[in-house]
């Protein structure tokens, strides 16, 4: 006889059942409080260890942009003193100076470009990005301008035209720092360089310095600064002479050979290129003549000279020559110190 089915539950089993699954429901839940829990943790500590970062490198993006403004700052009072002082500039002095200025300046560019930048320093980064930049070009074309005016062909207005240019991207650098320098003094107090400076190559003293046209006629107007090409020659005897007769004769010295040191000096202002020496020996008195003797010198900076020596001079004792020496470069307008002449006569053993 089959067993009989029960028309209801023990209300026991029910409560062993639930008995039986409310951990497991628990567990879950504990275990989603400790990954929530997990995660805020790790969220404060990324957040913590991202600020700290980000202020680290601020300061640190800073203190570059504070030494790269003192350099500015320097910069700008050298050029301010180049624009005043035309006047008493020598042409390699000037181009020197400028060459310098455009250099140190393309410098800081690579300087700023080399660091981080952090979030709040991000606005700041990238206004002092365009005033770097533009102060690095505006100085580069300033220097070739500058040459360009110097050496322009009458009625050549272009390098005047690259002057104008170079001055406006000075002044928006200018504009650039202004506004970037502002952005700095609205940072937390602890971020920010005490000594951030103030810079500004077209304002100040130097403001009326910064006007093209003006810059440009005084470079015309001053003759020391227009390209001159020029040099002297000097020598001497190896041995040296001793004595002059009368007659205006120079006696040297017996010796085993003679050799004539030639000096050939740069009195110009721009680099000479392929000067070229020219010795010629004549016997006094007579048709006679020497092969002429030649060197070249490749080039020579302003101020410097070189020397060139012709030795073992195929001269008699006893007999009277006279001897000369002639440098030559091409457009050279005064050769008036270009050549040395000896009228001498070596004596006998």
């Amino acid at each position: 006889m089959p067993a009989a089915v029960p028309t209801s539950v023990n209300p026991g089993y029910w409560m062993a059942y639930s008995d039986f699954s409310r951990p497991r429901r628990s567990r879950r839940r504990r275990n989603i409080v400790i990954l929530v829990v997990l995660a805020v943790v790790v969220g404060v500590l990324w957040l913590a260890v991202r600020y700290r970062t980000e202020r680290r490198e601020t300061i640190d993006y800073l203190e570059v942009a504070e030494e790269i403004a003192a350099d500015h700052s320097a910069m700008s009072e050298q050029l301010g003193s180049l624009l005043q002082g035309m006047a008493a500039e020598d042409r390699p002095a000037m181009e020197l100076r400028l060459e310098k200025l455009a250099l140190d300046a393309a410098d800081a560019v690579d300087l700023l470009d080399e660091q981080v930048v952090s979030r709040p320093a991000a606005e700041i980064a990238g206004l002092m990005s365009v005033a770097v930049e533009s102060w690095a070009d505006g100085l580069a074309m300033l220097r070739s301008s500058m040459i360009g005016i110097l050496d322009a062909e009458d009625g050549d207005a272009s390098a005047e035209e690259e002057l104008k240019t170079a001055f406006e991207l000075i002044r928006l650098g200018d504009r650039a720092y202004a506004e970037a320098a502002e952005r700095v003094s609205e940072l937390e107090s602890d971020l920010v360089p005490a000594t951030f400076p103030e810079v500004s190559y077209s304002g100040g003293p130097y403001r009326p310095l910064y006007d093209y046209s003006l810059v440009a006629d005084r470079l015309r107007r001053y003759g020391g600064l227009a390209e001159r090409v020029d040099v002297a020659l000097t020598a001497i005897t190896v041995p040296a002479p001793v004595s002059e007769t009368t007659g205006g004769i120079w006696k040297v010295p017996a010796s085993d050979s003679l050799s004539l040191e030639v000096t050939v000096s740069n009195t110009g202002n721009v680099v000479v290129e392929q000067v070229s020496i020219l010795v010629t020996i004549q016997k006094v008195g007579t048709p006679d003549e020497f092969p002429p003797l030649g060197q070249l010198i490749p080039g020579i900076e302003p101020g410097e000279s070189e020397i060139r020596i012709f030795e073992n001079l195929e001269v008699a004792s006893g007999e009277v020559y006279s001897i000369t020496a002639v440098a030559t470069v091409e457009d050279e307008g005064n050769t008036e110190d270009n050549s040395f002449n000896l009228v001498f006569e070596r004596n006998a053993e």
